[in-house]
Order: C-alpha cells, then sequence, then structure tokens
C-alpha cells in the first residue's frame, strides 16, 4: 500500500513538473512594437526581392498616449491606417484614401 502511494504521488509530482516545464517556454511577444517590427522585416523582404527601394515609408505617433501608424505605398499613392485591436495579432491595416494620380 506504501509503495502504490509512493507511486501514484511521484507520477503526480512528474505530470506537473512536466506541465510546468512546458508553460514555462519562450512566448513569442506579441506587442504592438513586436507586430510593427515584424511588418518591417516583412517589407524589407519584400523590397529586397523587387529591388524597389523607398517603396513604403511607415509613420507613427503617439497623442495622449494613442498611438498612430500610418502607411503610405508610394507606388501606388495608397494610404493606409493601422487600426488598432485589443490583440494586436488582429490588428488590420485599412486604406485610408487612395491615390490622387493616375497610374500609367
Amino acid at each position: 500500500m506504501k509503495k502504490t502511494i509512493i507511486g501514484i504521488i511521484s507520477g503526480i509530482l512528474l505530470t506537473a513538473s512536466f506541465f510546468v516545464f512546458v508553460g514555462a517556454a519562450e512566448t513569442e511577444e506579441d506587442s504592438l512594437h513586436s507586430l510593427l517590427t515584424r511588418l518591417e522585416q516583412f517589407m524589407r523582404d519584400e523590397i529586397g526581392k523587387k529591388d524597389d527601394s523607398g517603396r513604403y515609408q511607415l509613420q507613427s505617433f503617439s497623442i495622449d498616449r494613442t498611438h498612430w501608424h500610418y502607411l503610405l505605398d508610394t507606388e501606388t499613392g495608397e494610404l493606409f491606417r493601422l487600426e488598432p485591436s485589443r490583440t494586436p495579432e488582429n490588428a488590420k491595416w485599412t486604406l485610408m484614401s487612395a491615390a490622387n494620380f493616375e497610374r500609367p
């Protein structure tokens, strides 16, 4: 009986320690800064593929603890704004204004 109780307790401790180590694994940072850094890296990779330099311009500023992020596509003339969300992965770029010129 004593060995059975010790076996059950050690099994529970091993299972608990497994969950603690799995739960302590490094998680991906989901802050807005991390999201914008990933977006910037994606744009750098795309620009590197197409050999277009200076196509995208990102402007970020804050007013009274409110953060605003705008992205201008200089090739098409479209202006996008980052619509914030409670979770950064759900933030979306929305078109604010289309180009004011005709593309050739």
